[in-house]
């Protein structure tokens, strides 16, 4: 199994960044199921299963980012889930008012930073030039 980088230190850097936030972001959906749920749209069936299966997913596609082997596939994969949750993320805009905590525009903030995070995680994961 080839463990190696990214050459580039920028293409370095987005990947492990791609592979924490993915690490952390799942494990937290074990630490702190109930926040996730809490930002479950009402039309998601079961939110506490699909809290800790979407956490299993994240934990599972950062870990295939390590291998060079499965770093495109993972890419692409968490690309579909980021778009997969996107509609969790305008729903909490439709509703801010059930979400006082967030401020709404920290809210519109996270859309943009998520369209970075979508362009980052292509990027990260493109096979290097041979």
């Amino acid at each position: 199994m080839s463990l190696s980088l990214p050459a580039a230190p920028l293409k370095r850097a987005g990947l492990l960044f791609t592979f924490a936030w993915f690490m952390v972001g799942g494990i937290g959906h074990f630490v702190v199921p109930a926040f996730f749920v809490s930002i479950c749209p009402p039309w998601v069936p079961e939110p506490l299963r699909v809290v800790y299966l979407s956490g299993v997913v994240e934990i599972a596609l950062a870990l295939q980012l390590i291998p060079r082997r499965t770093r495109s596939f993972a890419g692409y994969a968490l690309l579909a889930l980021i778009v997969a949750v996107t509609p969790v993320h305008i729903w909490m805009l439709m509703v801010p008012e059930r979400f006082p905590q967030f401020p709404v525009a920290l809210l519109w903030l996270r859309l943009v930073i998520q369209a970075a995070f979508i362009v980052n995680v292509w990027w990260s994961t493109r096979p290097d030039p041979a």
